[in-house]
């Protein structure tokens, strides 16, 4: 059972990132561009964990790989419904309110666990490997929106 909670729980989020990019974008394409990187930065070591976790699971490549696609199809769904149902900014307002707490459920709820239950050898190098990957996380997004109106093609 625990691949197919890790695929579903995955599509959940998948499918949040999905609405939120859609609604990004109906914004402006400068915010969708600026959200799409945001969680690009987010679900590519996201997916690669999952991947490890269905073969650690037991799983063949092929099955594993498979799960990942078919989960990772539900942002296009997500995309779709907000694109299509995006009709002003009271509605991007609540599809953010959406995704904004399903990453904070997925954070809190099972990165966070993940992360305090790792035992090493030299825990102060991994306690200051975790940081640094969080607070660079955080700078990336604070740079994204602090110069989102100065994005060029």
């Amino acid at each position: 059972m625990l691949p197919y909670m890790i695929t579903i729980g995955d599509a959940i989020h998948n499918f949040a990132d999905g609405l939120a990019i859609g609604a990004a974008f109906s914004s402006s394409w400068k915010t969708g561009l600026a959200t799409s990187l945001a969680v690009l930065c987010h679900e590519l070591p996201h997916e690669l964990g999952d991947f490890a976790a269905l073969l650690h699971a037991g799983l063949s490549v092929k099955r594993a790989l498979l799960l990942n696609f078919l989960s990772a199809l539900t942002a296009f769904i997500g995309l779709y419904i907000s694109l299509s149902v995006s009709t002003g900014e009271e509605f991007e307002a609540w599809v953010f309110t959406v995704a904004t707490g399903l990453f904070l459920y997925v954070a809190l709820c099972d990165m966070l666990p993940a992360l305090m239950n790792v035992k090493d050898k030299r825990p102060w190098l991994l306690f200051a490997l975790q940081n640094l990957g969080l607070l660079a996380g955080w700078g990336i997004l604070l740079l994204l929106s602090l110069f989102e109106e100065n994005i060029t093609l």
